[in-house]
């Protein structure tokens, strides 16, 4: 009996579990409908990795070292004797790489971010095992973005805000291996969970505004805080979900400890969690101020559960949320727009209705999970059977 092809499925961040790590997720666990056995490829520990093992699949480690296992951009200002040590490292860290998926005899690599590509990728193109990458991310990472392209067989891209990073001549030159295919999100499991204000502490009459990411300035967290106080003075039964945590970068440490109004009593942290379906049923709306987003698969779970969404006008944000019909949209550095949109929406019960079941009919229509998987697993299959 011929054995399924085994796909390595590589995670850089395993220790949170986001909308990146989530769709992930949902990818291999379809995996043995397809008739591919999947592999989880994790850089660590975390979230992400007790995830996989509740799906009992197998894992492969690719701790980096020291040098590699940097976040936030420090690999970009190495210099010197630094810049040479890393390049060392990373030459040891890719041989030992090609020697495990060959001992693993893996057939294809599907991975996350771009330093999955960059590293674990870029062994196995060197080994003849095709590779293809889901960008979720439009924001630059600077020079190594012109990499990405011509390393992977296939790029897949969560939307198209993310071309904008890619200069026109390269997406001109690997058009044939570029699609997009935005997120999805499983409407049935969003059906299936309900509200749990009470237990989180929430009154009656609480209006629940909720951010959910990891606590970056990428993410756009100090626009909601500035404008906390006169919100709330606004809005006095208001309340701030802050779902997420700080990562484990020193930039993202230093963004949190300055952040205006951190201490204010209507902002509750919640950190990570893994009810988010039953978050979204607790919200009222949901804010998402991100500076750079590819698409917030968060965005797509409120419109799941009939919630609006204030989003800035960036990236793939304002390809999903249609002002005025879904939520509202707000240009990034108005915190007046920011303000007065989350005031006019929560002083609104009948707005709120209204745009939340226009973001429900928009999810079911464009966005909904199985949909959006089938044409990922269509193209890992082609990948797979044009090697090379």
């Amino acid at each position: 009996m011929r054995q399924c092809p085994r796909v390595l499925f590589v995670e850089s961040y395993p220790h949170v579990l986001y909308g990146q790590q989530r769709t992930m997720l949902s990818i291999v666990e379809r995996l043995p409908q397809e008739r591919m056995q999947p592999l989880v490829g994790v850089t660590g520990s975390g979230s992400f990795v007790d995830a996989v093992d509740q799906l009992g699949v197998d894992i492969m480690r690719f701790d980096y070292p020291s040098l590699l296992a940097a976040y936030g951009g420090a690999i970009y200002r190495y210099r010197g004797s630094r810049r040479a040590r890393m390049a060392w490292q990373f030459a040891q860290y890719v041989l030992r790489a090609r020697r495990q998926l060959r001992e693993k005899r893996i057939s294809a690599v599907f991975c996350n971010d771009l330093r999955g590509l960059l590293t674990v990728g870029l062994a196995a193109r060197s080994l003849s095992i095709p590779v293809m990458i889901w960008d979720k991310l439009d924001r630059p990472h600077g020079w190594l973005d012109l990499l990405e392209l011509p390393l992977a067989n296939k790029t897949v891209l969560i939307s198209e805000a993310v071309k904008k990073k890619f200069p026109r001549w390269q997406l001109q030159t690997y058009r044939r291996r570029l699609q997009t295919i935005s997120n999805g999100v499983d409407l049935a499991k969003f059906d299936a969970s309900h509200a749990i204000r009470r237990e989180l502490g929430l009154r009656d009459g609480d209006l629940v505004v909720t951010i959910v990411g990891t606590i970056t300035e990428r993410k756009g967290h100090d626009r909601i805080f500035d404008v906390l106080p006169e919100f709330v003075a606004r809005v006095p039964n208001a309340v701030l979900l802050i779902i997420g945590s700080v990562s484990r970068s020193g930039e993202d440490l230093e963004y949190f400890n300055n952040l205006p109004n951190r201490d204010h009593p209507n902002a509750w942290f919640l950190g990570v969690r893994d009810d988010i379906p039953e978050i979204m049923h607790s919200t009222d709306v949901l804010v998402v101020p991100s500076r750079h987003e590819g698409m917030g698969r968060v965005v797509l779970e409120a419109m799941a559960c009939r919630k609006p969404v204030v989003g800035a006008r960036a990236g793939g944000i304002q390809e999903v949320v249609l002002h005025e019909k879904t939520g509202l949209l707000f240009d990034g550095h108005d915190r007046k727009g920011l303000l007065d949109s989350l005031v006019r929406l929560c002083e609104s019960p009948v707005l709120r209705e209204s745009m939340g079941q226009a973001g429900r009919a928009r999810v079911e229509q464009s966005f909904e999970q199985n949909t959006q998987l089938d044409a990922v697993l269509a193209i890992l299959h082609e990948m797979m059977n044009t090697k090379g």
